[in-house]
């Protein structure tokens, strides 16, 4: 078979005095534009089937605008709904999406603009080669939950290159795993964060053929920033992107000799080049499952209200001085906070109550799997899935076709924390969602 791929960019800058969401306690709208925001499409065709790709600079993707995404681009292309991932890059200097949806007008703008270019991406299909590879960034990423925790340092790379390398790359997936927060809640103008800055250091060495950026399961992973300032989001976008194009441009000869002059002999001799992977055997599989997901079981927001009040009074009577029972105190208090907050969002009531998110699996050919994940898991789940599925290329997109929040391992939710407070699934999620996971996997390479 070969396959045919195609790409295109386009951009999703709200109007200035959009919401911006990532962080409570910011007020008013964006003031400003530091950088534009992207929805970069990808389109792979093996002659028989075919499947796009979506990597959108939003902080999450809303169930409902991809259904509007996928129903407009597949009248337009011909592509299976089923086989349209659309994703996030989770930044957090961009329009609301989590903690509050998105107004009708802009979601309206959002799934016109996102499904063009699915279509513009799919009139661009051309005959291309996949070329996979991976590196290592172990300079920018930090466990948020404990210092000396475990990140995924791997940077992974796939290159739809044209048949013959010098006539230009179509379009490149860059994937690696960390939260887009070096801007804080302070900055009130819209950008896309280091993800941003590290696409515009690929493509200043590669040339502009799309980027995507598939961020991986970040959730218990920042970046090890100095300042949370605009410079310093170039400046670690720059380390990810310098290692991502070093990678990219290593794949560019995969499939060609290399020549070797030999001055002893006055000849040239041939090098074979063992930097990266040339998939071979182009396939295009696609598989989906919505998993029931519990959610927590939490009191009403009145129990919460009136436990809070209690421990405002017992503050009160602490004595002057006694920072730790004020810590106590206050840590109890954080999460009670927290946990009304959750209550708040789902109905309080005897029965188990589920969600039903889409877990999304698109292999593009011998040992090449992409894989979409709903949400934020921790970077154990990411590294166990790839453990246990034995694919040599798994980039695992979470934030992808809808957003359910945090997913906490089971032995997590007792260290407690920000992620397992905020959660509104149950402590059996994560381990359901990485079982249908690693089935879908086997689906499509089986």
């Amino acid at each position: 078979m070969t396959m045919r791929a195609g790409a295109a960019e386009v951009v999703i800058t709200p109007p200035v005095g959009t919401l911006l969401d990532g962080y409570s306690g910011r007020e008013g709208g964006a003031a400003g534009v530091h950088d534009d925001l992207h929805a970069r499409a990808l389109v792979i065709d093996d002659g028989t089937t075919s499947a796009a790709i979506v990597s959108c600079d939003l902080i999450g993707i809303d169930r409902r605008l991809v259904a509007t995404v996928r129903e407009r681009a597949s009248a337009a292309t011909g592509i299976p709904a089923s086989n349209i991932m659309v994703a996030a890059t989770h930044t957090h200097a961009g329009p609301a999406g989590l903690r509050r949806d998105l107004d009708e007008p802009l979601t309206e703008v959002m799934a016109r603009t996102i499904a063009g270019a699915i279509q513009t991406a799919h009139r661009d299909l051309r005959p291309a080669v996949l070329k996979a590879g991976r590196g290592s960034v172990d300079s920018v990423s930090q466990n948020r939950r404990d210092p000396d925790g475990p990140f995924d340092d791997a940077l992974r790379v796939l290159l739809f290159d044209s048949p013959d390398s010098r006539d230009g790359a179509v379009a490149s997936v860059v994937n690696f795993a960390c939260h887009p927060t070096v801007l804080y809640r302070t900055n009130m103008l819209v950008s896309a964060d280091y993800p941003g800055h590290a696409i515009r250091t690929v493509r200043n060495v590669l040339g502009e053929a799309p980027v995507l950026f598939l961020n991986g399961a970040c959730g218990d992973v920042n970046p090890a920033w100095i300042e949370q300032r605009h410079d310093e989001a170039a400046r670690v976008g720059s380390i990810v992107g310098s290692e991502a194009a070093r990678r990219l441009q290593e794949l560019r000869p995969l499939g060609q000799q290399h020549k070797v002059w030999s001055i002893r002999w006055d000849e040239l001799t041939d090098k074979e080049v063992q930097s990266g992977e040339l998939v071979s055997a182009p396939r295009i599989r696609v598989a989906s499952r919505n998993v029931a997901v519990p959610l927590r079981k939490l009191a009403p927001p009145a129990w919460y209200d009136e436990h809070l009040a209690g421990l405002e009074r017992q503050r009160a009577k602490l004595p002057p001085g006694d920072q730790e029972g004020l810590r106590r105190v206050m840590e109890q208090v954080t999460r009670y906070r927290t946990e009304r907050t959750v209550a708040e969002r789902i109905r309080i009531d005897d029965e188990p109550r589920y969600v039903h998110p889409e877990v999304q699996a698109i292999a593009l050919g011998g040992g090449c799997v992409i894989l979409g994940l709903p949400g934020e898991f921790f970077v154990a789940t990411g590294r166990r899935i790839q453990q246990d599925a034995g694919i040599p290329h798994l980039p695992v997109a979470c934030y992808a076709n809808h957003y359910i929040g945090y997913v906490v391992p089971k032995h997590e939710f007792a260290a407690g924390g920000y992620e397992s407070g905020v959660t509104v699934l149950d402590e059996t999620a994560e381990e359901a969602l990485r079982a249908a996971a690693l089935d879908l996997l086997r689906e499509v390479t089986g």
